[in-house]
């Protein structure tokens, strides 16, 4: 008598869909986490990706198993696991973001003041990499931090060397009255320089001198600063250290980062 044939267990499309589902939302988890900066809770993450708690403990549960999540020291939030993380690297790595290190090293060390790189992401600007002065008074930049476009050097350089004319750009913001009319005089000004200065209200007496990385596309994705005391980056050094910047930036245009997180 012949053994018997087993049939191989076919995938139904509701399963296929289900699976895709969860892969989804797994995937919309993790670039919450990514996207805080500092991690997330349980019910913050179920907020900001519009699930039940009970489907982002289960989801989560699952992605700390693989690595990809894990809790902070604290045990309350959730952070990028070590395999994650590992990831990021790599793909860093393979984009050129080594090579923009040293751009940025070189801009440090030209300018005595720490360089930074940001990308754009949506209505803020995602700190990639910075290098640190080695003055003794100096910023401290930290990669991973976000900033908002319209309090940032990295974003008004974006906004204003955009291929929007600035009228447009100031109604996307969505600013109105002085505040409005303040911002168009801003992106004009920075236009009509090449890069921007940017004197931070909620930080006195700190000063970024920023220019953008002008590709192919309408609205620059990436820019690059610098960040220091105005004591050290008075009136009289802008253009000097202006020049400085846009030529990093310029340089920035080649390498495969510029590519890879340009259409992030």
């Amino acid at each position: 008598m012949p053994d018997p044939v087993t049939v191989p267990r076919t995938t139904s499309a509701r399963e296929r869909g289900s699976e895709v589902q969860s892969v989804a939302r797994a995937a919309a988890l993790l670039d919450a986490v990514v996207s805080s900066g500092s991690g997330l809770t349980l019910t913050e993450l179920a907020k900001r990706t519009e699930l039940t708690v009970s489907t982002a403990h289960r989801l989560i549960r699952t992605l700390c198993s693989g690595n990809l999540l894990c809790r902070d020291a604290t045990g309350d939030r959730f952070v990028p696991g070590p395999l994650l993380l590992r990831l990021g690297r790599q793909s860093l790595a393979s984009a050129g973001l080594p090579e923009v290190g040293d751009v940025l090293a070189d801009l440090a060390e030209r300018t005595g003041e720490t360089a930074s790189a940001g990308l754009r992401r949506g209505a803020n600007v995602l700190v990639l990499l910075a290098v640190q002065s080695s003055s003794a008074l100096r910023f401290t930049g930290a990669a991973g931090a976000q900033v908002p476009l319209l309090s940032s050097g990295l974003g008004l350089a974006m906004l204003a060397l955009a291929d929007e004319p600035v009228a447009e750009v100031v109604a996307q913001a969505g600013v109105e009255g002085e505040r409005a009319d303040e911002l168009s005089s801003e992106l004009l000004t920075i236009q009509f320089r090449g890069f921007c200065v940017f004197d931070d209200p909620a930080q006195p007496g700190l000063r970024t001198i920023a220019a953008p990385v002008l590709g192919d596309e309408t609205r620059p994705r990436i820019a690059v600063e610098i960040t220091g005391p105005v004591s050290r980056m008075g009136d009289d050094r802008v253009d000097e250290l202006g020049e400085a910047v846009r030529s990093a930036a310029i340089l920035l245009q080649d390498l495969p980062v510029s590519i890879a997180f340009g259409a992030l």
